[in-house]
């Protein structure tokens, strides 16, 4: 099955399209550029799944035949027999992967649906292109000084009110000479301090997830960090989660799906750390090639 997968990424890197007889058609999908606030989003191309497309028109097996040196009757039965392989591995686990093309999982009802692959670097429309941040000036505000101005009233004025004062002032003194006031002190002895209990606290690895409403539906965000390991970037809701569900399977149980912002970018993991979601992102594009374009989100 690596063999077949090989001659479908080779001719969808030069054809629009490519059937599989008896399993479906792999169709090329162009994204047009995208202008954001704050960047632009190059020309993306992905691959699409149509089921329907069953009919064989010849052309994977005249690449076979010509690749392996064999005939066209043997490139034929070679597929027969590759998409038997893969129907009974739909059958019974419902999940069938294309390696750097897409995964392909059967439904309860029976209905085909597939997940493109992250980063489809074969095609080659998706080369050499990456995003350009454009970087925002924030407008100075400035502030008008208000003017208090603070009317005197009149010499005359002024000179009555102290008298009126100095007047009452001399009466209410007369009415405490002879009184004698009662000094109380504060008694500390009644309080008891408590010991009060150690609180400790415990890192969490994998803070909780917020959910909150967004029109397309239900997504999850994780405000707690700032730093976020991207393997995905998709154009809808719904395949971003079923591709966040595939991670989850794969015991990366902190995959998420950030709020959208054009596309729905699935983070493997998230950090408080910038060295530590660089050194993660890193060391995830060593040990597995899919997420060999995985990049780091800085959210600010």
């Amino acid at each position: 099955m690596e063999k077949i997968n090989q001659h479908i990424e080779k001719l969808l890197s030069h054809h629009d399209y490519v059937v599989v007889p008896q399993l479906g058609g792999f169709v090329v999908q162009k994204q047009s550029a995208v202008i954001h606030p704050d960047r632009i989003t190059p020309p993306y191309s992905t691959i699409g799944f149509n089921p329907l497309m069953k009919h064989a028109d010849g052309l994977l097996a005249i690449e076979i035949a010509r690749t392996d040196g064999i005939t066209y009757r043997k490139a034929v039965e070679l597929i027969e027999n590759e998409v038997e392989k893969i129907k009974s591995i739909l059958l019974q686990t419902g999940i069938f992967n294309f390696e750097n093309i897409g995964t392909i999982t059967k439904t309860e009802t029976g209905n085909i649906q597939f997940t493109p692959t992250v980063n489809i670097n074969f095609l080659p429309a998706n080369l050499g292109l990456s995003e350009i941040h454009i970087p925002v000036r924030k407008p100075k505000i400035y502030e008008e000084r208000r003017k208090i101005t603070f009317t005197l009233p009149k010499i005359s004025t002024l000179r009555n009110a102290a008298a009126a004062l100095l007047f009452f002032g001399l009466l209410s003194i007369s009415q405490q000479v002879n009184k004698v006031s009662k000094t109380e002190y504060a008694d500390l002895s009644s309080i008891v301090f408590a010991n009060l209990p150690e609180i400790t606290v415990t890192p969490n690895l994998c803070p909780e997830l917020k959910t909150e409403e967004i029109s397309a539906g239900i997504v999850t965000t994780n405000d707690a960090d700032l730093y976020h390991v991207i393997v995905a970037s998709l154009p809808t809701q719904k395949s971003a989660d079923r591709y966040c569900n595939l991670l989850k399977n794969e015991k990366y149980d902190c995959a998420h799906v950030l709020s959208p912002i054009k596309t729905y970018r699935v983070v493997i993991q998230s950090f408080s750390n910038k060295e530590e979601a660089i050194q993660f992102m890193l060391n995830l594009r060593k040990t597995d090639k899919r997420f060999s374009s995985s990049w780091v989100l800085c959210k600010q």
